[in-house]
């Protein structure tokens, strides 16, 4: 990460600074937004990392051991070892963060059941209704082939009669 200048800053100064950037990221209306802020603001490399240390925070809140993030990550231990500290000590951002996340993604599963759910409705609807369909049609020309044997069978009976004059 880039290091700060080693020259002070007035702290009034400096804290308006900082409430500048709490503001930007709270006054961005959307993702995009907050994307293209990001990428002005933050190097490639440290916004990967951003991205990195709450994956990292977020698998340690639901209890994933520290080989498993270690390998899945492409991080090191002293860096989980951070995300660790930080939420044993506070981390109170990191699991608002987490939880927030965590009710989009149960969203977006209720959406897609949903989804499934109507189009398993819809495509039994629709057999169904084929289902009715093809049987009426079958029924009917049951009915009508049955009509035509008779029919034939009475003709034929009839032709082998004798018929008294």
């Amino acid at each position: 990460m880039s290091k700060l200048s080693r020259r002070k800053l007035d702290p009034k100064d400096f804290g308006l600074y900082i409430n500048n950037l709490w503001s930007a990221f709270t006054l961005a209306d959307s993702k995009e937004s907050i994307k293209l802020l990001f990428k002005d603001i933050f190097t490639h490399t440290e916004y990967k990392m951003f991205a990195k240390r709450l994956e990292i925070a977020r698998r340690l809140i639901n209890g994933q051991r520290y080989e498993d993030i270690s390998r899945d990550l492409k991080v090191t231990a002293h860096t989980i070892a951070t995300i660790s500290n930080v939420l044993s000590e506070k981390g109170d951002g990191l699991r608002k963060a987490d939880e927030w996340l965590l009710r989009i993604e149960d969203k977006k599963i209720e959406a897609q059941r949903e989804r499934t759910k109507n189009l398993e409705n819809a495509f039994r609807q629709k057999v169904k209704s084929r289902h009715k369909t093809l049987l009426g049609a079958v029924l009917q020309a049951g009915v009508y082939a049955a009509d035509k044997a008779i029919s034939k069978k009475i003709k034929q009976k009839s032709a082998k009669q004798i018929l008294e004059i």
